[in-house]
């Protein structure tokens, strides 16, 4: 995507086709920032950790989760077991895509599901000294609708993870919400004011052009930056913000074996990211615009008890509205999932988010039916 210079702000925000929209004026402008640098250099994209290369969600052409190309076949009912996606296993004679090295299979309904950009073209894994806003295609009914929300992707402050960004994004239009995706600064050359600058400016950005209500949308570590917002400003700048798995605790992250960071120049002053650690579980400090929870009990990396446990403990103490889905959801990194989805998109849309906006004319009042 490349980034709108032709349209004024309002006018790209208000467009209903995709685009991007850079973030530059709480940035230093004597630096140099390059939108279409890879986050890493194409030389070690082999090792990029499997949740970021994703072979069997990217490109037009199917893989395996190894990167093998998948071809046609049909589901004879020994030898192919269940779709590694959806875990159901097709009947007996029905098409299905095979990966004949490694027997992985998909049936056909999940192998015709939109895919991701190839990693040469996902803006997320581009530009790392150029916050910005991604807007994907907005149809009639986002167009009518009322309010905005900013989705964080997760990836650990390293990376940004694709299936929490543009596809999120687009199930939100359907369901008349306007909605932006930040590509906030990362680890190591950014730390976590940085990226808090970023999304602090896609707020006001957003508030400055826009009407209605703002929300953030934050998954994994991007759902420790939106909860870290509201901690930096003595006014919550957001109407609600939506938590998926969120890592709340970050107490791992000052611990080099533990971190889970791909590249070990994360793990220098990696402390950073802890700072406010005991207001986000409810100590002094705490606070936070009306929520919606995702926990799983399931999930290794965030687990409910450690994460969401508290801080939603903390909102019932200060009496804070918010709704908690909680169980055994998945394992990390589930993503858009009608486990949560569904209730979330009812719980914004109670909130004033997707209401279609008052007609009006062009001195900016009311029109008024003419009872004809």
């Amino acid at each position: 995507m490349k980034p709108t210079t032709k349209r004024t702000t309002r006018q790209a925000l208000l467009c209903p086709k995709p685009g991007c929209l850079l973030l530059k004026k709480h940035l230093p402008k004597k630096k140099k920032r390059g939108c279409r640098a890879p986050l890493v250099p194409r030389s070690w994209w082999s090792e990029l950790p499997s949740w970021i290369a994703l072979h069997a969600e990217r490109g037009p052409v199917r893989k395996c989760w190894e990167g093998h190309r998948m071809v046609q076949d049909t589901q004879d009912g020994r030898r192919h077991g269940r779709c590694n996606r959806c875990y159901e296993q097709p009947p007996a004679g029905s098409p299905i895509w095979v990966c004949h090295s490694c027997s992985w299979s998909r049936c056909m309904h999940c192998a015709m599901k939109s895919r991701l950009p190839k990693l040469c073209k996902d803006p997320l894994f581009h530009g790392p000294s150029s916050p910005c806003l991604l807007k994907p295609a907005f149809g009639e009914k986002a167009m009518e609708g009322r309010g905005t929300v900013i989705i964080c992707p997760g990836g650990n402050y390293e990376f940004l993870c694709p299936n929490e960004g543009l596809p999120v994004a687009s199930w939100l239009a359907r369901h008349g919400i306007q909605t932006l995706v930040l590509r906030y600064r990362l680890r190591p050359h950014y730390d976590h004011q940085d990226a808090l600058s970023d999304l602090e400016a896609a707020v006001q950005l957003v508030r400055k052009h826009k009407d209605g209500p703002v929300a953030a949308i934050g998954f994994s570590a991007g759902g420790h930056l939106v909860a870290s917002l509201s901690l930096r400003l003595k006014k919550t700048p957001l109407d609600a913000q939506v938590l998926v798995y969120p890592a709340i605790d970050g107490s791992e992250w000052a611990k080099p074996g533990s971190a889970g960071f791909w590249n070990p120049a994360c793990n220098k002053n990696s402390d950073k990211l802890l700072e406010g650690q005991q207001a986000l579980l409810g100590g002094r400090g705490f606070a936070a615009p009306p929520s919606f929870i995702v926990g799983s009990t399931g999930d290794a990396v965030c687990p409910a008890k450690a994460h969401t446990d508290p801080y939603v403990a903390a909102l019932r103490k200060r009496g804070i509205a918010h709704e908690y889905v909680r169980g055994n959801l998945g394992e990390h990194g589930f993503g858009l999932d009608q486990c949560w989805s569904n209730a979330c998109a009812a719980w914004l849309q109670q909130r004033g988010f997707g209401k279609k906006l008052a007609q009006r004319s062009w001195a900016g009042c009311r029109l008024q039916p003419t009872g004809l």
